[in-house]
């Protein structure tokens, strides 16, 4: 999936003329998303038969995903090449749910989402439970959210491999600015006024299918990055006058674990454990992970 780029404009006719050394205004136009049924798409390479991603989102009822209740759930299967390239779209499938309790107006308010349009839905667990266990890898912006609150959900599941795209995808290094996925999605170029479970999945395939420098697209990126082995390392002990240190250094509060994490890249494992014990004066605990366990 190609989409195109945009560019920048001579100043319109109708502005004050601007002195010489200000140059041109530059101007972005944002378009809206295109429908994933009807997004025109590159031809398969042929040389292996394709992988199958499931781009996915859900709202819930509360951000605590070991509480909170889809009230709405939507994925995106594509096909992949073996170059990592979108050559079509498999399935789309979006669902409303009851969760068997009232919607809190916040989420009523951002998701338009209330009460009486999920009153009485019917959620096939078992056909989303089959569709999910037919992907290869199942993708959300925030999997450390999805993936908590979905294999709740659909217990079938639990033994998925996830990426995240948020945080998985060096976004800096790529030239983007933050990770949020509307802010990201202007950046290329487009905006999507809705915030549904669908329109976040339209919103994702449309980023992950955009062209890095090097000439791939970011969801190959990603599926790159998702297949690497990375190490849980826990801070035991650390002394609580490290905390800034170890904030500073990315590290995060697990606040039932009580104990500062983070995941290390295997060239970095040894520098790591060398800074904990020397500067942070606590033993590590390491946790070899997958894509099948880093984002629980």
């Amino acid at each position: 999936m190609t989409i195109p780029e945009t560019g920048s404009a001579e100043l319109p006719s109708y502005l004050p003329a601007r002195e010489p050394c200000d140059n041109s205004w530059d101007i972005r136009i944002l378009r809206p998303v295109a429908p994933l049924a009807t997004t025109a798409l590159i031809g398969p390479d042929l040389e292996r038969g394709p992988t199958y991603i499931g781009v996915v989102d859900c709202e819930a009822t509360s951000t605590d995903p070991q509480t909170a209740e889809v009230i709405d759930l939507a994925v995106c299967v594509l096909e992949i090449d073996r170059a990592g390239v979108i050559t079509g779209v498999a399935e789309l499938k979006q669902s409303l749910r009851d969760p068997g309790m009232g919607i809190p107006q916040k989420v009523t308010r951002l998701t338009g989402i209330g009460d009486g349009d999920v009153a009485g839905a019917q959620f096939d667990a078992e056909g989303w439970t089959d569709l999910f266990q037919r992907c290869d890898l199942l993708v959300a912006h925030n999997a450390a959210y999805d993936a908590v609150v979905l294999e709740r959900l659909l217990p079938g599941i639990r033994r998925s491999d996830w990426a995240c795209s948020m945080s998985e995808i060096d976004w800096a290094d790529l030239g983007f600015d933050g990770r949020a996925l509307g802010y990201l999605l202007t950046q290329i170029g487009f905006y999507n006024k809705g915030h549904r479970a669908m329109a976040d999945v339209t919103s994702l395939v449309h980023l992950l299918s955009w062209e890095a420098p090097d000439g791939r697209c970011l969801l190959a990126h990603l599926r790159d990055r998702s297949e690497r082995l990375t190490t849980r390392v826990e801070a035991r002990g650390a002394p609580f006058s490290k905390k800034e240190l170890l904030k500073a250094r990315g590290y995060k509060w697990h606040a039932s674990r009580r104990v500062w994490w983070a995941d290390i890249e295997e060239d970095a494992l040894e520098e790591e454990k060398r800074w904990l014990l020397d500067d942070v004066r606590c033993k590590p605990s390491l946790q070899l992970l997958t894509s099948r366990q880093r984002h629980r």
